[in-house]
């Protein structure tokens, strides 16, 4: 593709371009969306959650360096469709780094669109205040997700200021970010239930750069807990942006108790 000298299309005024046709797309499909709403909670509720996992991955990512992960999240829900409350969990940004934890209120609104789809936004801040790097590491993140019959998921999320720490002198930096994945999931016998996943991430930035990410697992329901086991893997991209162990493939098992 050829570009016009006078009107040279830069990196930069590309990326700045796509991403605004995405947001803007996003922002549309959201409106339509709200027009049919309807609300998905019959009544007020409290809910939630203790995770124990072998690992806490995000978009392919492990933000616990491999390590296991014990995690929090309780969260109030109306007859209206607000949802609003607060996910935890222990983390470890890079190799060597000291424990912290991640703190991560959000607050959204649920709808179902017909008898089929159920559809959220949940926009989320997301701090690390014992971190050595103090808030440099905090960011914000929307999230969009649609749901058919309970076996189809699709989402995107965007973040103004995603962190990234960078393989060379471990450089710690922030750009936009993007991510679009699609879910699936059958129940195969009994409570046993089988599940996919394959998603994309894109970073801008002087660094920019895009990578795939996927997953294949297992869930067993024993209500009120869930056991499952998880690979998840990634391109090798993630490598460029993140210390050299963040992506790859790897088995993840995890409980989950739901109160």
């Amino acid at each position: 593709m050829t570009h016009s000298p006078r009107n040279p299309m830069t990196p930069w005024r590309a990326t700045c371009i796509r991403l605004l046709s995405m947001s803007l797309l996003s922002v549309s499909l959201l409106c339509a969306l709200l027009l049919c709403a309807r609300s998905v909670y019959a009544a007020d509720s409290w809910d939630g959650s203790v995770t124990v996992s072998s690992d806490y991955l995000v978009r392919g990512i492990s933000r616990t360096d491999d390590h296991a992960a014990l995690q929090f999240d309780f969260h109030y829900a109306n007859t209206s469709g607000l949802i609003a409350g607060l996910f935890a969990s222990n983390s470890q940004t890079y190799p060597g780094a000291s424990q912290d934890v991640e703190l991560s209120p959000f607050v959204g609104f649920a709808w179902t669109v017909s008898d089929d789809w159920r559809t959220r936004v949940l926009g989320a801040h997301y701090s690390y205040p014992w971190n050595r790097a103090g808030s440099h590491y905090d960011y914000d993140e929307v999230d969009l997700e649609a749901e058919y019959r309970g076996w189809l998921n699709a989402g995107f999320t965007y973040s103004p200021n995603t962190p990234y720490l960078t393989r060379n002198a471990y450089q710690l930096r922030s750009a936009a970010s993007e991510s679009a994945e699609i879910a699936l999931q059958h129940r195969l016998v009994g409570k046993l239930t089988g599940n996919a996943g394959l998603g994309y991430a894109y970073l801008a930035g002087p660094n920019a750069v895009g990578y795939g990410y996927w997953s294949i697992g297992l869930n067993y329901d024993l209500r009120p807990f869930t056991l499952a086991a998880t690979y998840v893997g990634t391109t090798s991209q993630p490598e460029v942006l993140f210390y050299g162990t963040s992506g790859g493939g790897r088995w993840t098992g995890t409980v989950i108790w739901r109160f």
